[in-house]
């Protein structure tokens, strides 16, 4: 057993729909929904609300 311990994710190359910056992504993309950079994923997540 691993106990959380992870094997390197195999990491595909793609292009950021937002900001059009090639980046690399845990998933080959498939093309039929948008890939986004690290930092256009950020801008577009909600925030998270504190849980206390």
């Amino acid at each position: 057993m691993s106990y959380g311990r992870r094997e390197p994710r195999e990491m595909h190359k793609a292009v950021c729909a937002e900001c059009g910056q090639e980046c690399e992504v845990p998933f080959k993309p498939d093309g039929s929904r948008p890939v986004y950079c690290r930092e256009c994923y950020a801008k577009r997540r909600p925030p998270r609300r504190n849980r206390y």
